[in-house]
């Protein structure tokens, strides 16, 4: 697994993601679990590593939450 950094996000704790496997884990603050998105994006995730956004949190919504 791939780490994403999530430093600043007010939504999430920690995230990771892997472009081979399409697969990311995210961890929201105040929660202790991890939830786990399979079938996510492939170059979404490799975009996300090589240029993080502004929000990570919108980013997990649009790619993992709402698709």
């Amino acid at each position: 697994m791939f780490k994403a950094f999530t430093l600043g996000s007010t939504a999430i704790s920690k995230m990771t993601a892997d472009p081979i496997t399409g697969t990311v884990r995210v961890r929201f603050r105040g929660g202790t679990k991890f939830y786990r998105y399979d079938n996510v994006s492939r170059r979404a995730i490799v975009m996300m590593l090589l240029r993080p956004p502004v929000s990570m949190g919108q980013w997990v919504n649009c790619h993992c939450i709402d698709r």
